[in-house]
Order: structure tokens, then C-alpha cells, then sequence
């Protein structure tokens, strides 16, 4: 993969992934990028994919509970990029419930819940959430869950 991934915010760190891609912290610069936005950073990385539309590939967001800023989502429907939302089956913060409310703002968006995880992913389930995240990034328009039980389906 010869894209850039741009992570928000600033701290959010997974060895799986920084082995394996070029993580930097801005899109600036950037003719072509993906993004992956974790929990209060997911309404920044949307409005980047909003505004560079010709430079955002793909969009990843994580633990994340959907923006309340009513100009943004109203907005939402022009954003035309795979997305993927992720969800620890064990978050007390982002409840995977909250996928409900992702799917009603973007009905296209792939939900997958990571097994066994809290807020943290990335941190919790560093393997399981790299592998996901390289493995929608690698082909997000050929991406596969299957929607009955948010596997992966390789």
C-alpha cells in the first residue's frame, strides 16, 4: 500500500500498524491518504474526508459515537469513501449499540466489532484491530462482513 495513513488524534499509537504503514500525523502534504480517527477525533477525520474528497481514499474510524454537530451531519451524505467504524464488543464508553446510529448517517459504512476489546482497541486488541484496519484499507471497496455477525469474511 503506497498511501499514507494520517491517524487522529496526534496519540493514538498501534505497533501492528506503524510496522507496516507509513503513519503520519496530518494530511497536509498528502496527494493521497487514508484516515483512521479514534473516539473524539472521528468528527475531524470527517470533515477532512469531506474536504479533500479527491485525496482521502478511505476512512476508518474507531470507538467512536457519531458526531452531534448538526452541520456535519448533515453533510454526511456527500461523503463518498469506503468507510469502516470499529467497535470493542467491551466498551462502556462507546457502547457497540452506538453502530445503529453510524448506520443511519452512513448507510454504506462496514461495522465490525472486535471481540474481547474496550475503548482502546488499538491497545486492547492491537493484532485483531491492525489486522481489520490493513485488511479494509488493502481493498475498502472489496471489503467483506458479513452483516448477520460482523465477521470478516476472508
Amino acid at each position: 500500500m503506497s498511501r499514507p495513513l494520517v491517524m487522529l488524534p496526534r496519540t493514538a499509537e498501534c505497533a501492528p500498524l506503524a510496522e507496516r504503514l507509513q503513519i503520519k500525523r496530518t494530511a497536509g502534504g498528502c496527494e493521497s491518504f487514508d484516515l483512521l480517527a479514534c473516539a473524539e477525533a472521528a468528527p475531524d477525520a470527517l470533515r477532512i474526508a469531506l474536504e479533500q474528497p479527491s485525496a482521502a481514499h478511505a476512512l476508518v474510524i474507531a470507538a467512536a459515537a457519531p458526531p452531534e454537530d448538526s452541520t456535519l451531519v448533515t453533510r454526511l451524505a456527500a461523503l463518498k469513501i469506503p468507510t469502516l467504524v470499529l467497535f470493542g464488543t467491551r466498551d462502556r464508553e462507546t457502547p457497540p449499540q452506538t453502530s445503529r446510529r453510524w448506520r443511519a448517517l452512513l448507510p454504506g459504512c462496514h461495522v465490525v466489532y472486535v471481540y474481547d476489546a474496550g475503548h482502546d482497541l488499538a491497545t486492547d486488541r492491537p493484532q485483531a484491530f491492525a489486522d481489520i484496519v490493513l485488511d479494509f484499507l488493502s481493498e475498502p471497496g472489496a471489503f467483506l462482513v458479513n452483516r448477520r455477525d460482523g465477521a470478516v469474511q476472508r
